[in-house]
């Protein structure tokens, strides 16, 4: 979906590019330098959100499995699915102590 919409936005830039009627030349076209900064940034920011999105999901995975979560399913496939939902439900449903270990 996120591919879908930004591919959109770059359409429709692109697209109101060609269509405009001007004599003066336009700077719309980024350099090569430019065009890799600004791409770049949208791919580590990406990355970034996928290692977090990751790291969330697998650590509401094992912590309810831990401690043995009455409803460890559905936050592990909220967390999977939707994970500030999924973190959000786990932190106020999880027990507060797991078994075998400290009291939390």
């Amino acid at each position: 979906m996120k591919r879908l919409l930004f591919g959109s936005s770059l359409t429709f830039l692109t697209a109101s590019a060609m269509l405009a009627q001007t004599d003066s030349p336009t700077p719309t076209e980024l350099s090569g330098a430019a065009a890799a900064g600004v791409f770049g940034g949208i791919c580590i920011f990406q990355l970034i959100m996928i290692a977090i999105w990751l790291f969330v999901a697998i650590w509401i995975m094992r912590d309810a499995k831990k401690r043995n979560s009455p409803n460890k399913t559905l936050v592990t496939v909220l967390g999977w699915l939707v994970w500030p939902v999924g973190l959000i439900v786990h932190l106020v449903t999880r027990p507060k102590t797991y078994p075998g270990g400290p009291a939390a």
